[in-house]
């Protein structure tokens, strides 16, 4: 049987057919790739009442928490300092399925915005603004190629998860995202690192599978797609 899988939305406001409208979205990239992978998709919505979280955890054997936009800097106890668009409604949701996946042991894949929250609910911090012109986290540009061509290396930890699931020691990456982890929290180990210092992904000590990255491997090919084979395994198990 294939394992359910529960995905975040991204809610945005954009303009329809029925002229600007705010939706409940998220990129086929991602159902594409845990379809391929052998496993079902169904959408989590965003900003749900936290109090829907646990029930629906309990319905899937997985958790993918995808890109969007920022989190709230108020949700680690900083004020705004690059922050673009966020919404406390949306931490609030995600901060309650991330609680509800570790405490059921769902296996929690994190992508983009998802590292962010992830390091967030287990008492990290984020560096709100990354990006610098000509740095390794180059200005996000306008070309949708280059936004999604692989821009600069993440080396992987020796013995680390992800460094097993490439064979490789490093990997040439995306990048889509303009903040970052700050301070890391005690319960995620560092996985990899882009070649400024900055952890680009972790996973969980723990009991709970949980694997994290900054970049977008829904939207690579190849080496990159292990991750979902990596994760249809452990929800598979769950």
């Amino acid at each position: 049987m294939r394992p359910l899988i529960g995905i975040t939305a991204w809610r945005r406001r954009l303009d329809t057919f029925y002229g600007p409208d705010e939706l409940q979205t998220l990129s086929t990239y991602y159902s594409d790739s845990i379809i391929a992978a052998g496993m079902t998709p169904v959408m989590f919505p965003a900003a749900l009442d936290p109090s829907e979280a646990e029930r629906l955890v309990a319905t899937v054997d997985g958790i993918v928490l995808s890109g969007g936009d920022d989190v709230d800097p108020a949700t680690y106890g900083q004020a705004n300092d690059g922050s673009k668009i966020f919404a406390s409604d949306v931490d609030a949701f995600e901060l309650a399925v991330i609680a509800a996946a570790r405490a059921a042991r769902r296996p929690t894949l994190a992508i983009c915005r998802g590292i962010q929250i992830l390091n967030v609910a287990l008492g990290g911090t984020l560096n709100q603004e990354v990006t610098s012109d000509g740095g390794v986290h180059d200005l996000i540009s306008a070309d949708h190629d280059e936004m999604n061509a692989r821009r600069h290396v993440i080396t992987f930890e020796p013995g680390s998860w992800l460094a097993q699931i490439y064979g490789s020691a490093e990997a040439k990456v995306n990048t889509l995202h303009h903040q970052g982890i700050a301070a890391l929290a005690d319960q995620l180990i560092v996985e990899g690192r882009s070649d400024d210092g900055l952890i680009e992904a972790a996973r969980y000590d723990g009991d709970w599978w949980a694997l994290a990255v900054q970049w977008h491997p829904e939207r690579l090919e190849d080496e990159h797609q292990g991750i979902f084979a990596a994760f249809r395994e452990a929800s598979a198990k769950s």
